[in-house]
């Protein structure tokens, strides 16, 4: 009798199923509030290609440009890949990037990285809603849920407005950006806090926040929601339909 085998510690067609839903709700939540989040972003967040966030947002049918319509539409009036990468002069992978997965295929070890990804955007998804709901309590209650949300994103990808990518660290009651020496302290973003909430959020550009990584808070208070929606677009890097 044969040794039985052991239980998988996952489902793995239920962590790739998850893993694009996320990836799915990522993007069409920017869609719905405003907020514009790019293709880029979205595959910033999973630390997945751009094409492969295409490709799954296109399997999912919910991206569509005039490269993928037209893509799409040769390949089902019969054109193979070499014909239509001659038609668009695109790459061969470019091409397929436009075309929906017929099958998801993944590196069984990549399967714990994604899964931990989907928790990961879940838990910030939840810390943003917690900070939505406490703005409007004291400022010694908004700074609570902020700097917990700040500590939650530590590691994410953020873009200044004018277009330089920073990621940072928590140390203490300090924030570490990669591209600078110095710190912003928590006392700072307090005080950018407060410029904020007395303005109900519309702050036209980082100097209105008045304090010393200006620069670094202003798109991280428009990652977070405490920014008018309508200048959310501001600082966000295009989405690239041509690669």
């Amino acid at each position: 009798m044969g040794r039985a085998k052991k239980k998988p510690e996952y489902d793995q067609n239920r962590i790739m199923e998850q893993f694009q839903n996320c990836i799915v709700e990522a993007y069409t939540s920017g869609i719905a509030d405003g907020t514009g989040i790019s293709l880029r972003q979205v595959s910033e967040e999973f630390c997945i290609t751009l094409m492969k966030t295409r490709k799954i947002l296109i399997t999912a049918g919910i991206y569509h440009t005039e490269n993928s319509e037209q893509i799409n539409s040769m390949r089902k009036r019969g054109m193979n890949i070499p014909e239509i990468m001659k038609a668009t002069g695109l790459s061969k992978s470019s091409v397929h990037s436009y075309l929906p997965y017929t099958k998801m295929i993944y590196n069984v070890d990549e399967l714990s990285l994604y899964a931990e990804r989907c928790r990961m955007y879940r838990k910030r998804k939840q810390a943003i809603e917690q900070l939505q709901i406490c703005k409007g309590a004291s400022l010694e209650c908004v700074e609570k849920y902020l700097w917990s949300t700040i500590e939650i994103f530590s590691g994410y990808s953020f873009t200044t407005v004018k277009g330089l990518r920073f990621r940072y660290g928590v140390n203490g009651n300090e924030i570490q950006i990669n591209r600078k020496k110095k710190s912003i302290t928590r006392s700072s973003v307090k005080v950018a806090l407060k410029a904020t909430l007395e303005k109900n959020g519309n702050i036209n550009g980082p100097k209105k926040l008045g304090v010393f990584g200006a620069s670094y808070l202003y798109p991280m208070f428009l990652r977070f929601g405490l920014i008018d929606t309508e200048r959310k677009l501001n600082g966000h890097l295009p989405d690239m339909d041509n690669i």
